[in-house]
């Protein structure tokens, strides 16, 4: 008989309280994020106010294609808008790198991603 065990940590520093808020928000758009495109390897951050929005495998993918790391969705502080315009524009924005590398908008398979045939090693402009 064989038995699973998770071994996964959340830590969670609380702060002030506009960062308790800003984490409220990411905690609601990997909800969404989850909802609509099951089973992704969703990443949401916020650093200086800016929401930073990744997949995990795609970020790899990137990195080990491209030799460029850190590649996910950015939304500056001063474009967030009300809280259901920042939750739309994730939706919106990961179903758009969903597509971009290969992937139908739901449920992911597994399957790793397909970079763009005109993006190259070491690029430093003009992506999608």
């Amino acid at each position: 008989m064989s038995s699973i065990i998770d071994t996964s940590m959340c830590m969670i520093e609380k702060g002030d309280e506009n960062e308790s808020s800003m984490l409220e928000l990411a905690t609601e758009i990997w909800h969404q994020l989850e909802k609509h495109y099951p089973n992704h390897p969703w990443l949401v951050a916020f650093q200086g106010g800016a929401m930073i929005v990744r997949h995990s495998v795609i970020n790899a993918s990137v990195a080990a294609a491209l030799g460029r790391d850190g590649f996910g969705f950015l939304m500056p502080k001063d474009k967030l808008g009300t809280h259901k315009e920042v939750v739309k524009s994730a939706i919106d924005a990961g179903g758009a790198m969903l597509e971009l590398f290969g992937y139908r908008r739901g449920a992911w398979d597994g399957s790793e991603p397909t970079i763009p045939t005109d993006w190259k090693h070491k690029q430093e402009t003009a992506f999608a």
